[in-house]
């Protein structure tokens, strides 16, 4: 039995509370017990528990690191911005030229265009399709909205060591794919989408 003006467990036999001396009148639930602050294993003083970093994901580090242009050169000819459409004009007017030279023997020794005039379409038609191409692990092309042509050199801070991150080629050969590595730590790398790029 409980004291229903003070809560109190009763054990006597008297009619009345042993804690607050009133007259019980029957059978009661204890008042509930206000917990402390913060739950019941709340500890007055907690330590801040140590910073978790999450483990390298498949790309190779926590944050995709932010590329910036330290180098934009405009590719000009003859004073004229060089365009991505000029490249993949002259570069189809080459091939064909070439395939005519071969189909019909015209004898103007077209086939000497092949190798620029193949790498010129290819180059152009890359440019048209996602503005950036890179070439032998070395050099970035890349063509503003307008279509005009630029080289640039590209480069950022790695988020996981704070060394600096650069594009790199890696794969064999014809399967190969870049990706975006820090020069302190191969092992942070991730995967590199030219569409990430600020517009030029």
């Amino acid at each position: 039995m409980h004291c229903q003006t003070c809560g109190a467990a009763h054990r006597g036999r008297s009619r009345l509370c042993d804690e607050c001396q009133r007259t019980l009148s029957g059978l009661s639930t204890p008042k509930p017990v206000p917990a402390p602050a913060g739950g019941l294993n709340a500890d007055p003083d907690p330590v801040a528990a140590p910073g978790y970093q999450q483990p390298l994901t498949d790309e190779g580090g926590w944050n995709r690191p932010v590329l910036v242009r330290t180098d934009v050169i405009p590719i000009a000819l003859g004073g004229r911005s060089l365009q991505r459409g000029w490249l993949t004009a002259v570069g189809a007017v080459g091939l064909l030229a070439t395939i005519g030279e071969m189909a019909f023997k015209w004898g103007f020794w077209w086939f000497w265009l092949v190798i620029p005039s193949g790498f010129a379409f290819f180059i152009g038609y890359r440019l048209i399709r996602k503005g950036f191409v890179r070439f032998a692990d070395l050099i970035n092309i890349e063509a503003d909205q307008s279509g005009r042509v630029y080289l640039t050199t590209l480069r950022g801070d790695c988020p996981v060591c704070n060394g600096e991150v650069k594009l790199k080629d890696v794969g064999p050969k014809g399967y190969g794919k870049t990706v975006i590595q820090c020069t302190a730590d191969s092992a942070h790398q991730w995967e590199f989408d030219p569409t990430r790029l600020d517009k030029l």
